[in-house]
């Protein structure tokens, strides 16, 4: 893939592409679809599977093996850009082969949360991030958040700069009065914090509002709270039935009771006009400024229960300001646009 100009050279690597549908794959894509505009890439990329998953482990394998031996042939790259931090060893071989070649690592939220686990899984990851981190002492990490970025250096990263991500889902239509409900999108697991929502927060309000569910199931036994009268599930949506949902909610939650590297799904429902109502830590604690929504202790369900009724008791006069302001900063300030000039700023420095 080739943009305009022939400096700086980047090549890009990422075992995170379509057909699989994530955070990072959209991260992958977008950034470079920017970058591609201004500057000339290479891009090293694995697919993921026709129904959108991720590649199964052998491919992955076989992916690493293959650009391992790629890297060894190909021509320099002024910069080499690895999409995630788990795939540093490619980022080494690239500088053994080419030591004028400056490494640039993207830090995303299951990146290096997984490093923090106290068990035997989550050591042994942390040590291997920290090997990474010493061999390429040069290089320079990008993190999407303030949270992440700490993350980083407390594993031995040196040079960290942040690069908050951006949202393609967005809407350039007011909000319009809203239907009672709330809306919550994102996997059906328990670190999401749909069962702490429909089992502690809504029975401490007079008159709990219903909850409308969108997303896929990851766990059959958090999947049991679907079957509750307050909630209505509705799948996995498209795109635009998700800008629709975000919009007329009362208010899009993100319960999350595990740390979040950034908080998309924050930044697209207040881009569609959404009041957000969030727990207070790690990345969504940063997506969630004042101007875009409300944060909750994701350990109290007294502050999220006084938090949806404080939104509920809005007048359509106040929500309709609250919501025209937070759509436009939210549009704004999450544009890949953005993104794209910030990560070449980085490779400037480099």
């Amino acid at each position: 893939m080739v943009g305009h100009s022939v400096s700086p050279d980047i090549r890009f690597i990422t075992r995170k592409w379509a057909p699989a549908m994530g955070g990072m794959e959209t991260y992958c894509i977008r950034l470079t679809g920017e970058l591609c505009k201004t500057h000339r890439l290479d891009i090293i990329a694995l697919p993921g599977k026709p129904d959108g998953d991720v590649p199964a482990p052998g491919a992955l394998i076989g992916f690493g093996l293959k650009t391992a031996i790629r890297l060894l042939f190909a021509k320099p790259a002024k910069i080499v850009h690895l999409g995630d931090v788990a795939i540093w060893p490619l980022g080494w071989i690239a500088s053994l082969r080419h030591p004028k070649s400056r490494i640039v690592l993207s830090a995303h939220g299951s990146d290096l949360n997984y490093a923090t686990k106290d068990t035997l899984l989550g050591r042994l990851y942390a040590a291997y991030i920290k090997i990474g981190a010493r061999l390429l002492g040069r290089s320079r990490l990008i993190a999407n958040s303030d949270w992440i970025a700490e993350l980083a250096r407390q594993l031995g990263f040196q040079d960290v700069t942040k690069v908050a991500l951006a949202t393609d889902i967005r809407s350039n239509i007011p909000a319009g009065p809203h239907n009672e409900s709330l809306f919550f999108a994102g996997r059906i697991t328990p670190s999401k914090g749909l069962s702490f929502i429909v089992n502690q927060v809504l029975p401490r309000i007079e008159s709990p509002p219903r909850i409308k569910v969108a997303g896929t199931i990851w766990d059959e036994e958090e999947a049991k709270i679907l079957e509750s009268p307050l909630v209505d599930y509705l799948g996995s949506l498209g795109r635009n039935q998700l800008i629709a949902e975000y919009g007329q909610s009362m208010a899009v939650i993100v319960p999350s009771q595990g740390k979040e590297g950034f908080g998309l799904v924050a930044a697209e429902a207040a881009a569609c006009g959404a009041i957000v109502i969030a727990s207070d830590h790690s990345g969504l604690a940063e997506v969630v400024t004042p101007d875009i929504g409300l944060l909750a202790d994701s350990d109290s369900p007294e502050q999220w229960a006084a938090a949806i009724e404080k939104v509920r008791s809005w007048t359509d006069e106040k929500r309709s300001a609250f919501t025209n302001g937070s759509q436009l900063i939210a549009s704004t300030r999450y544009g890949w646009d953005r993104v794209a000039r910030e990560t070449a700023a980085v490779y400037d420095k480099v």
